[in-house]
Protein backbone atom coordinates (compact mmCIF):
# COMPACT_ATOMS: atom_id res chain seq x y z
CA UNK A 1 0.00 0.00 0.00
CA UNK A 2 1.46 3.76 -1.26
CA UNK A 3 -0.44 6.82 -0.41
CA UNK A 4 0.69 10.46 -2.06
CA UNK A 5 0.48 13.35 0.43
CA UNK A 6 1.64 16.92 -1.22
CA UNK A 7 3.16 19.26 1.25
CA UNK A 8 4.22 22.28 -1.73
CA UNK A 9 7.01 20.67 -3.32
CA UNK A 10 7.83 18.41 -1.25
CA UNK A 11 5.69 14.77 -2.06
CA UNK A 12 5.85 12.27 1.23
CA UNK A 13 5.02 8.12 -0.16
CA UNK A 14 3.55 6.64 3.02
CA UNK A 15 3.86 2.92 2.52
CA UNK A 16 3.60 -0.13 4.70
CA UNK A 17 2.81 -3.94 3.82
CA UNK A 18 -0.61 -4.98 4.74
CA UNK A 19 -2.27 -7.94 5.84
CA UNK A 20 -6.01 -8.51 5.74
CA UNK A 21 -6.52 -4.80 4.82
CA UNK A 22 -4.46 -3.22 7.58
CA UNK A 23 -1.05 -1.26 7.46
CA UNK A 24 1.74 -3.11 9.38
CA UNK A 25 3.68 -0.43 10.48
CA UNK A 26 4.10 2.70 8.22
CA UNK A 27 7.09 4.00 6.66
CA UNK A 28 7.32 6.53 3.79
CA UNK A 29 9.93 8.08 1.62
CA UNK A 30 10.15 12.24 0.31
CA UNK A 31 10.90 13.48 -3.30
CA UNK A 32 11.95 16.84 -3.50
CA UNK A 33 13.57 18.42 -6.54
CA UNK A 34 13.86 15.19 -8.61
CA UNK A 35 15.49 13.79 -4.99
CA UNK A 36 14.68 10.56 -3.41
CA UNK A 37 14.94 11.09 0.70
CA UNK A 38 15.00 7.00 1.21
CA UNK A 39 13.69 4.12 -0.60
CA UNK A 40 11.56 2.10 1.75
CA UNK A 41 11.39 -1.13 2.14
CA UNK A 42 12.36 -4.05 0.47
CA UNK A 43 8.77 -5.63 -0.09
CA UNK A 44 7.85 -2.66 -1.55
CA UNK A 45 11.00 -2.03 -3.57
CA UNK A 46 9.18 -2.53 -6.66
CA UNK A 47 6.80 0.05 -6.22
CA UNK A 48 8.94 2.40 -5.71
CA UNK A 49 11.51 1.81 -8.35
CA UNK A 50 8.10 1.87 -10.65
CA UNK A 51 7.17 5.69 -8.96
CA UNK A 52 10.79 6.58 -9.71
CA UNK A 53 10.57 6.07 -13.15
CA UNK A 54 7.69 7.73 -13.72
CA UNK A 55 8.98 10.72 -11.17
CA UNK A 56 12.12 11.05 -12.94
CA UNK A 57 13.77 10.65 -9.76
CA UNK A 58 17.58 11.94 -10.34
CA UNK A 59 19.19 10.88 -7.22
CA UNK A 60 18.01 9.08 -3.58
CA UNK A 61 19.72 10.07 -0.24
CA UNK A 62 19.99 7.18 2.62
CA UNK A 63 18.87 8.89 5.99
CA UNK A 64 20.20 5.19 7.49
CA UNK A 65 20.98 1.37 6.59
CA UNK A 66 17.68 0.06 8.44
CA UNK A 67 16.06 -1.88 5.72
CA UNK A 68 12.72 0.35 5.87
CA UNK A 69 14.77 3.35 4.49
CA UNK A 70 17.24 1.42 1.76
CA UNK A 71 15.19 -1.37 0.87
CA UNK A 72 14.56 -0.46 -2.32
CA UNK A 73 18.34 0.62 -2.94
CA UNK A 74 19.65 -2.00 -5.12
CA UNK A 75 16.75 -2.09 -8.05
CA UNK A 76 16.82 1.96 -7.90
CA UNK A 77 20.99 1.72 -8.42
CA UNK A 78 21.16 -1.37 -10.89
CA UNK A 79 18.15 -1.39 -12.47
CA UNK A 80 17.63 2.78 -12.65
CA UNK A 81 21.06 3.63 -12.84
CA UNK A 82 19.72 6.05 -10.02
CA UNK A 83 22.93 7.44 -8.03
CA UNK A 84 23.10 6.48 -4.37
CA UNK A 85 23.80 8.44 -1.57
CA UNK A 86 25.08 8.08 2.24
CA UNK A 87 27.25 8.92 5.27
CA UNK A 88 30.37 7.52 4.52
CA UNK A 89 29.99 5.42 7.81
CA UNK A 90 26.99 3.41 5.94
CA UNK A 91 28.76 2.46 2.95
CA UNK A 92 30.09 -0.67 4.01
CA UNK A 93 27.21 -1.83 6.12
CA UNK A 94 24.55 -1.09 2.86
CA UNK A 95 27.25 -3.35 0.79
CA UNK A 96 27.18 -6.00 3.24
CA UNK A 97 24.52 -8.40 3.29
CA UNK A 98 21.49 -8.95 6.08
CA UNK A 99 22.38 -11.76 8.03
CA UNK A 100 19.66 -13.10 10.01
CA UNK A 101 17.10 -10.41 10.71
CA UNK A 102 14.45 -10.83 13.36
CA UNK A 103 11.58 -12.77 12.56
CA UNK A 104 9.36 -9.34 12.93
CA UNK A 105 11.57 -7.25 9.77
CA UNK A 106 11.46 -10.17 7.95
CA UNK A 107 7.72 -10.09 8.07
CA UNK A 108 7.54 -6.37 8.20
CA UNK A 109 9.32 -4.99 5.74
CA UNK A 110 11.64 -7.93 4.09
CA UNK A 111 15.60 -8.30 3.86
CA UNK A 112 16.92 -5.54 1.78
CA UNK A 113 19.73 -6.80 -0.67
CA UNK A 114 23.45 -5.04 -0.96
CA UNK A 115 23.50 -1.78 -2.70
CA UNK A 116 26.42 0.45 -3.37
CA UNK A 117 26.39 4.38 -2.71
CA UNK A 118 28.53 7.16 -2.69
CA UNK A 119 29.56 9.27 0.38
CA UNK A 120 27.72 12.21 1.33
CA UNK A 121 29.64 15.33 1.66
CA UNK A 122 28.78 18.55 4.41
CA UNK A 123 26.25 19.92 1.75
CA UNK A 124 23.68 18.34 -1.26
CA UNK A 125 22.66 20.53 -3.64
CA UNK A 126 19.17 19.98 -6.04
CA UNK A 127 18.75 22.21 -9.11
CA UNK A 128 16.25 24.44 -7.08
CA UNK A 129 17.36 23.50 -2.95
CA UNK A 130 20.69 23.16 -1.08
CA UNK A 131 21.24 20.89 2.02
CA UNK A 132 23.15 20.88 4.64
CA UNK A 133 23.67 17.35 5.74
CA UNK A 134 24.11 16.56 9.30
CA UNK A 135 25.56 13.01 11.06
CA UNK A 136 23.01 12.31 13.48
CA UNK A 137 23.99 9.28 14.98
CA UNK A 138 22.00 7.76 17.82
CA UNK A 139 19.04 5.61 16.19
CA UNK A 140 21.91 4.43 14.13
CA UNK A 141 25.84 5.02 13.49
CA UNK A 142 25.22 6.20 9.97
CA UNK A 143 22.27 8.34 10.39
CA UNK A 144 21.87 11.46 8.62
CA UNK A 145 19.29 14.43 8.44
CA UNK A 146 19.23 17.22 5.58
CA UNK A 147 18.25 20.56 6.82
CA UNK A 148 17.17 23.34 4.42
CA UNK A 149 18.02 26.71 5.99
CA UNK A 150 16.53 29.36 3.97
CA UNK A 151 13.01 27.47 4.58
CA UNK A 152 14.26 26.13 8.04
CA UNK A 153 13.33 22.34 6.73
CA UNK A 154 15.09 19.49 8.18
CA UNK A 155 14.39 15.57 6.49
CA UNK A 156 14.81 14.07 9.85
CA UNK A 157 14.93 10.19 8.95
CA UNK A 158 14.40 8.30 12.37
CA UNK A 159 15.78 11.26 14.64
CA UNK A 160 11.72 12.26 15.53
CA UNK A 161 9.68 9.25 15.23
CA UNK A 162 7.29 10.59 18.10
CA UNK A 163 7.79 12.81 21.57
CA UNK A 164 7.54 10.38 23.75
CA UNK A 165 8.31 6.52 23.09
CA UNK A 166 8.22 3.54 25.17
CA UNK A 167 10.24 1.42 23.08
CA UNK A 168 14.25 1.39 21.74
CA UNK A 169 16.24 -0.68 20.16
CA UNK A 170 18.44 -3.05 20.95
CA UNK A 171 21.14 -1.45 19.38
CA UNK A 172 20.32 2.51 19.92
CA UNK A 173 23.18 4.78 21.19
CA UNK A 174 20.76 6.74 23.73
CA UNK A 175 24.02 9.15 24.58
CA UNK A 176 24.45 9.51 20.88
CA UNK A 177 20.99 10.67 20.13
CA UNK A 178 20.45 13.35 23.26
CA UNK A 179 23.61 14.76 21.61
CA UNK A 180 22.58 14.69 17.89
CA UNK A 181 18.82 15.93 19.47
CA UNK A 182 20.68 19.33 21.05
CA UNK A 183 22.54 19.94 17.77
CA UNK A 184 19.69 19.94 15.45
CA UNK A 185 18.08 21.65 17.46
CA UNK A 186 20.58 24.63 18.17
CA UNK A 187 19.76 25.08 14.25
CA UNK A 188 15.86 26.14 15.29
CA UNK A 189 14.02 24.20 12.38
CA UNK A 190 10.12 25.44 11.75
CA UNK A 191 8.98 22.25 9.83
CA UNK A 192 10.43 18.38 9.92
CA UNK A 193 9.89 15.33 7.37
CA UNK A 194 9.54 12.46 9.28
CA UNK A 195 9.96 9.30 7.34
CA UNK A 196 7.03 7.34 9.52
CA UNK A 197 4.75 10.25 10.61
CA UNK A 198 4.73 12.90 7.12
CA UNK A 199 5.02 16.74 7.67
CA UNK A 200 5.03 18.10 11.75
CA UNK A 201 5.24 21.74 12.14
CA UNK A 202 6.61 23.21 15.30
CA UNK A 203 9.70 21.25 14.67
CA UNK A 204 11.92 22.30 17.44
CA UNK A 205 9.41 22.58 20.21
CA UNK A 206 8.27 18.76 19.18
CA UNK A 207 12.14 17.95 19.46
CA UNK A 208 12.83 20.10 22.44
CA UNK A 209 9.94 17.64 23.69
CA UNK A 210 11.59 14.61 22.69
CA UNK A 211 14.64 15.81 23.86
CA UNK A 212 13.25 16.61 27.55
CA UNK A 213 11.25 13.42 27.73
CA UNK A 214 14.46 11.35 27.38
CA UNK A 215 16.25 13.10 29.20
CA UNK A 216 14.10 13.22 32.42
CA UNK A 217 13.47 9.29 31.70
CA UNK A 218 17.48 8.57 32.09
CA UNK A 219 17.22 10.63 35.69
CA UNK A 220 14.23 8.60 36.42
CA UNK A 221 15.89 5.54 35.36
CA UNK A 222 19.45 6.55 37.21
CA UNK A 223 17.56 7.64 40.47
CA UNK A 224 15.33 3.71 40.46
CA UNK A 225 18.76 2.18 39.55
CA UNK A 226 20.56 3.90 42.53
CA UNK A 227 17.57 2.41 45.04
CA UNK A 228 18.48 -0.79 44.00
CA UNK A 229 15.93 -1.83 41.95
CA UNK A 230 16.92 -4.31 39.07
CA UNK A 231 15.88 -3.38 35.38
CA UNK A 232 12.91 -5.42 35.09
CA UNK A 233 11.49 -3.51 37.45
CA UNK A 234 12.52 0.13 36.59
CA UNK A 235 11.55 -0.88 33.08
CA UNK A 236 7.95 -1.59 34.56
CA UNK A 237 7.88 1.64 36.46
CA UNK A 238 9.58 4.24 33.72
CA UNK A 239 7.90 2.57 30.12
CA UNK A 240 5.04 0.19 31.38
CA UNK A 241 4.00 -3.56 30.09
CA UNK A 242 6.15 -4.07 27.15
CA UNK A 243 5.71 -7.68 26.89
CA UNK A 244 3.67 -7.58 23.83
CA UNK A 245 6.88 -5.82 21.93
CA UNK A 246 9.52 -7.86 23.63
CA UNK A 247 7.47 -11.16 22.42
CA UNK A 248 6.66 -9.74 19.31
CA UNK A 249 10.31 -8.33 17.93
CA UNK A 250 12.44 -10.99 20.36
CA UNK A 251 13.55 -8.48 22.14
CA UNK A 252 14.78 -5.86 19.91
CA UNK A 253 12.34 -3.52 20.40
CA UNK A 254 11.38 -2.80 24.17
CA UNK A 255 11.14 -0.50 27.30
CA UNK A 256 13.86 -2.28 28.89
CA UNK A 257 16.39 -1.21 26.12
CA UNK A 258 16.15 2.26 27.09
CA UNK A 259 17.32 1.17 31.24
CA UNK A 260 20.12 -0.61 29.22
CA UNK A 261 21.29 1.95 27.44
CA UNK A 262 20.53 4.62 30.02
CA UNK A 263 23.10 2.53 32.42
CA UNK A 264 25.57 2.19 30.35
CA UNK A 265 28.86 4.22 31.46
CA UNK A 266 28.08 7.64 29.83
CA UNK A 267 31.26 8.41 27.22
CA UNK A 268 33.07 10.88 27.62
CA UNK A 269 32.69 14.72 26.81
CA UNK A 270 35.02 15.88 24.34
Amino acid sequence: MIRSFDYGPVRYFRMARTYLGRALYWTGVYLIDGLLVDSGPPNLARAVARLCRELAVRRCVTTHHHEDHCGGHRLLGEQLGIPLLAHPSGLARLARPETNPQLYRRMVWGVATPARAAALGDWLETPGFRFQVLHTPGHAADHIVLFEPERRWLFSGDLYLAPKLRYLRADEDIYALLDSLRRVLALEPQVLFCQHRGRVENAAAKLRLKLDFLTELGERIRALHHQGLDENEIARRVTGGDLLWRVWTGGHFSGRNFVRAFLRPRPPTA
